[in-house]
C-alpha cells in the first residue's frame, strides 16, 4: 500500500512506469516482428525457389528440344544417311561433306565439341572435333535420345556430356532398322549456367538428374559426379528443405535442398538490428527520466513548496527565470499574486462604492415613486378642465382636452409593443388636435385592413411621421392639405405602413443628407425620422425596410415594412 501511495504522489515513479511499459511494448513488438519476419522470409524464399525451379525447368526443356532438333537435322541429313549406308571403301569421298554438315551443326549450337558415328555393330566409322574416349558398351541400348555425364578425360574434374542419338534407316520398309549411333560430346558448362539461376540462397544446392537419378549437373557447394546417385548427397545432412521437379520431355529431374540456416539467416540480421534499436531506446528512456526529474519535477516541487508558504509571507515572489513553460507558470504565479494584492485593494474600494450605490438606489426609488404622482396629477387636471368645459357648454374645449389627455396617456403607459389598432387609435386622437388647431385646413385620413389590426407594432411608430408631414410639409402650404396613413399586408407576409402627404416636399440635396444620416448617426436626440429608424434597427435588426421618397412642391411618402407578427396577448385599448 505504501508503494502505491508513493507511486501516485510522485511523478518520477509514474514516468518510470511509463518507460517500463514502453520497453515491454518494444520487446513484444520485437518478438512479434521477428517471428512474423521469419515466416515471411521463409515463405518468400520458398516461393522464389519454386518460381526459379519452374523457370529453369522450362529453359532445360527448351534446350533439350533445341538439341533434339539439331541432332535430328544432323543425323537424318542426306549426307549422314548416305555415309551410314555405303561401305567403308566408298565413305572417303563423303568425308568432306560430312565435315561441312558438322560445321553447320556447330554454328547452331557452339556447346557441341565433337561428333562420333558408330555403325550398327558399335564400331566407330567417323569422328569430328576434339578427341575423347567413348564407352561403347552402352551404345544401341536405348531406342531414344539420351544424355549422360561422363569423365571423358582424366585431367578434367567436371564431366562432359554424351548425347547418344540412334540413327534409323528411313528408306527401309523394315520399321526402325538401326543404321548406327551418333554420339555428340557437349562441353561441361552446357547446363551449369541454367542451374545457377535456381539458387535462391547462397548455400542452396541444385542437381540435374537423369531418369536413373544420376547427377548430370550441379550448382552449389557439392561436387558433381556422373556416377554419384542423388540420394547419397541429398540425405547426407539433416535440417534441409528438399525440393524436386520432374521435366516433361525426358523424365529428368531438378532436385536440391535449401539449408534451414539460410532460411533463418535474414532473421538473424534483423535480430541484431532490433537489439541495437532496443538498447538505444532503453538509453533514451533513461536519459528522458533523468531530464524530466531535473528539468520538470524539481522545479514543480519548488513551486509547490512556495505555494504552501505564500500565506506566511505574502510579499515573497518566485525567482525562477526560465524561458520555457515552467518559467511561464512561475511568471504567471507572480503576476497572479500581484493582481491578488491589487484586487484586494479594489475589493475594498468596490465595497465602499457598493455602499454608496445602494444609497443612490434608495434615493432613485424614492424619486421614482414621486414621479408617478406627476402623470396622475396631469390626468386629473385634464379631467377637471374637461368637466368645466362641459359645465359651461364649451364642447370643443372639452373634446380637445380629452384628446390631449388620451395622447399623453398613450405615450406614457403600456409597453413598447402595441397592436396596429391601438397605434391607429392614437393617430385618430392626434388628428382631432390637428383639426382643431388648423381649423380643418389639414385632414388626416386612415386606411387599414381588418385582418392586421391585431398585429404587433412598435408604439409611436406613425405619430412622429404624421407630425412631420403636418408641420414640415403642410403647415407652409397655402391650400388645404391631406395626410394619408395606410396599413396593409404585403405579398411576402410583411406589414406595410405608408405615411404620405401632398405638402411642399423635400429638396433633393436635403433628402440625400437625411438618407445618409440614418446609418451614420447614433444615439441622436432628434425626434422623428431618426428616432423611428434607430428604434426599428434596434428591435428588428435587418428584418425591416425604411424608404423615403419626395418630390419638391408635390409631397413626401415614407414606407416602412416590418415582419408580420400577431400579438400573443393583445393589449386592448390603451387610450
Amino acid at each position: 500500500m505504501n508503494f502505491l501511495q508513493t507511486y501516485r504522489r510522485h511523478l518520477i515513479f509514474k514516468l518510470a512506469g511509463i518507460a517500463a511499459v514502453i520497453l515491454a511494448v518494444l520487446s513484444s513488438a520485437y518478438l512479434f516482428m521477428s517471428a512474423d519476419y521469419a515466416r515471411s522470409v521463409r515463405k518468400n524464399t520458398l516461393a522464389l525457389n519454386e518460381r526459379l525451379t519452374a523457370q529453369t525447368a522450362t529453359r532445360i526443356e527448351a534446350s533439350w528440344d533445341s538439341l533434339y532438333n539439331i541432332t535430328t537435322a544432323f543425323c537424318y541429313s542426306p549426307t549422314v544417311q548416305q555415309y551410314f549406308s555405303v561401305n567403308s571403301l566408298n565413305r572417303l569421298p563423303d568425308t568432306q561433306e560430312l565435315a561441312s554438315v558438322f560445321s553447320n551443326t556447330i554454328l547452331l549450337n557452339d556447346r557441341i565439341l565433337s561428333v562420333y558415328l558408330y555403325n550398327a555393330d558399335a564400331k566407330q566409322i567417323a569422328s569430328m572435333g576434339k578427341n575423347f574416349s567413348i564407352d561403347t558398351s552402352v551404345l544401341n541400348t536405348d531406342a531414344v535420345m539420351d544424355i549422360r555425364a561422363s569423365h571423358l578425360k582424366s585431367n578434367e574434374k567436371r564431366p562432359y556430356y554424351e548425347l547418344i542419338f540412334p540413327v534409323y534407316d528411313l528408306n527401309n520398309i523394315q520399321y526402325q532398322k538401326l543404321l548406327g549411333t551418333c554420339v555428340f560430346v557437349l562441353e561441361p558448362e552446357s547446363f551449369d549456367d541454367t542451374l545457377q539461376n535456381v539458387q535462391s540462397t547462397e548455400d542452396a544446392v541444385v542437381f540435374l538428374l537423369d531418369s536413373s537419378d544420376c547427377i548430370l549437373a550441379s550448382a552449389g557447394s557439392v561436387e558433381s559426379c556422373g556416377s554419384t546417385l542423388a540420394s547419397e548427397i541429398l540425405h547426407s545432412t539433416s535440417e534441409k528443405y528438399f525440393f524436386t521437379q520432374t521435366l516433361s520431355c525426358n523424365d529428368w529431374k531438378i532436385a536440391g535442398f535449401l539449408p534451414e540456416s539460410d532460411l533463418r539467416k535474414p532473421d538473424q540480421n534483423l535480430k541484431e538490428t532490433q537489439i541495437l534499436v532496443y538498447c538505444i531506446s532503453l538509453c533514451l528512456l533513461l536519459f528522458l527520466l533523468l531530464y524530466c526529474n531535473y528539468s520538470i519535477i524539481k522545479p514543480i516541487t519548488g513551486i509547490s513548496a512556495f505555494i504552501r508558504k505564500i500565506n506566511q509571507n505574502p510579499d515573497s515572489r518566485l525567482s525562477l527565470d526560465r524561458p520555457d513553460e515552467i518559467g511561464t507558470v512561475a511568471k504567471s504565479l507572480n503576476q497572479m499574486l500581484d493582481e491578488k494584492q491589487k484586487m484586494q485593494l479594489e475589493i475594498e474600494q468596490v465595497k465602499y462604492l457598493a455602499y454608496e450605490t445602494e444609497l443612490s438606489k434608495k434615493q432613485a426609488e424614492i424619486l421614482a415613486y414621486r414621479s408617478q404622482i406627476n402623470p396622475h396629477f396631469l390626468y386629473n387636471t385634464f379631467e377637471c378642465i374637461r368637466d368645466m368645459a362641459l359645465f359651461y357648454d364649451v364642447d370643443d374645449i372639452a373634446e380637445l382636452t380629452m384628446a390631449l389627455s388620451n395622447v399623453f396617456r398613450f405615450a406614457v403607459k403600456g409597453t413598447d409593443m402595441v397592436t396596429v389598432e391601438n397605434e391607429l387609435d392614437h393617430i385618430r386622437e392626434y388628428a382631432k388636435i390637428v383639426n382643431y388647431r388648423f381649423m380643418g385646413k389639414i385632414c388626416i385620413e386612415i386606411e387599414a385592413e381588418n385582418s392586421i389590426l391585431n398585429c404587433s407594432v412598435l408604439k409611436l411608430l406613425l405619430q412622429p411621421l404624421v407630425e412631420n408631414a403636418v408641420f414640415h410639409g403642410l403647415e407652409q402650404k397655402i391650400e388645404n392639405g391631406t395626410v394619408w396613413v395606410r396599413v396593409f399586408s404585403s405579398d411576402d407576409q410583411k406589414l406595410c405602413f405608408v405615411v404620405e402627404d401632398d405638402g411642399c416636399g423635400i429638396e433633393p440635396e436635403h433628402l440625400k443628407q437625411i438618407t445618409a444620416s440614418l446609418e451614420t448617426e447614433k444615439n441622436t436626440t432628434k425626434i422623428g425620422v431618426f428616432n423611428i429608424y434607430q428604434r426599428l434597427k434596434l428591435h428588428y435588426d435587418k428584418q425591416f425596410s425604411f424608404d423615403i421618397k419626395s418630390i419638391s412642391g408635390k409631397g413626401t411618402c415614407i414606407t416602412i415594412m416590418i415582419p408580420q407578427k400577431m400579438m400573443t396577448e393583445p393589449e386592448g385599448s390603451i387610450l
